[in-house]
């Protein structure tokens, strides 16, 4: 089970809104022409249309490509993580917020991978991994992140506007959640003080439900910390403890932090803002 506290140790400038379209316009040498075997013992041809972009996280570089079933490593899934092919692959009939929530599937995949956070790991160590890899994901990969966060903006209600978040339209910081919709829960997000933070940076407080930050957090330690605390929350909504299986995890990881893009779009705009550009991200203030 759980104990009652997670500690974590150690202006609006006007610019033009690329369509998803735009974004994922591709050179002609970016789809590629891949062959494999036909039942008969000839060569069929079949179409892989890559996204133009890869992605980098520890020491792997990825393609992402969308695929038909067939020629998919695992036809029965939406997406699969082939690594030793260098590529996300992407069902090919994916589109708006299916291929978004496939993709981040993908990317959790490779946050722990490239950590080896596998079976046997406890539960703060998938916290972490995820955090760190989501963090690393953002910085390292900017394309594939205005990507990310264009898509899921133009197949959400209103006007949410990640993606200016994301490449610097925005350029006074969002205001920090003082809540977040997880399931049925609402969990509280709040500052504390440096004394009651001890020797961590955060907390997850079991018994009132709400993710505690310490004043004077900043730079890529806020997302950190606050993507760390949050994936604390995520795990006991979804009743995992140490000795819950890796796909366990992964599968409660994909659906809370997808729930919460969807359902708490000032709480993403907020975190995209500090994944983007931490070196911009103001000192948290207690009260």
């Amino acid at each position: 089970m759980f104990p009652e506290a997670h500690a974590l140790s150690a202006r609006n400038a006007p610019m033009p809104r690329p369509s998803i379209v735009e974004c994922m316009k591709e050179p002609a040498s970016s789809v590629s022409r891949l062959v494999f075997p036909a039942a008969t013992g000839q060569p069929q041809r079949e179409w892989a249309a890559r996204l133009p972009f890869e992605v980098v996280l520890g020491p792997y570089r990825l393609s992402a490509e969308l695929r038909e079933r067939s020629a998919m490593m695992d036809g029965r899934r939406r997406t699969c993580l082939n690594l030793e092919s260098n590529r996300i692959e992407l069902r090919q009939d994916l589109s708006g917020l299916r291929l978004a929530s496939a993709f981040l599937e993908s990317l959790i995949r490779l946050c722990h991978f490239s950590k080896g956070c596998q079976q046997g790991c406890v539960e703060e160590s998938y916290a972490h991994s995820l955090a760190t890899g989501l963090v690393e994901f953002a910085q390292r990969n900017p394309a594939a992140w205005l990507w990310f966060n264009l898509l899921i903006s133009q197949h959400l209600p209103g006007r949410v506007a990640h993606d200016r978040v994301a490449r610097g339209a925005i350029t006074a910081p969002p205001p920090m959640p003082k809540r977040v919709r997880l399931g049925p829960h609402s969990v509280g997000v709040r500052v504390i003080s440096r004394a009651r933070c001890g020797n961590a940076f955060g907390w997850y407080d079991l018994t009132r439900q709400e993710v505690q930050l310490c004043e004077g957090l900043l730079g890529a330690h806020l997302p950190i910390v606050t993507l760390h605390e949050i994936t604390h929350a995520i795990h006991h909504v979804w009743g995992l403890d140490d000795h819950d299986l890796h796909d366990d995890f992964l599968h409660a990881q994909q659906a809370g932090w997808m729930g919460l893009i969807k359902v708490n779009p000032t709480a993403w705009r907020w975190l995209v803002w500090t994944m983007s550009f931490p070196s911009r991200s103001l000192a948290l203030q207690c009260g």
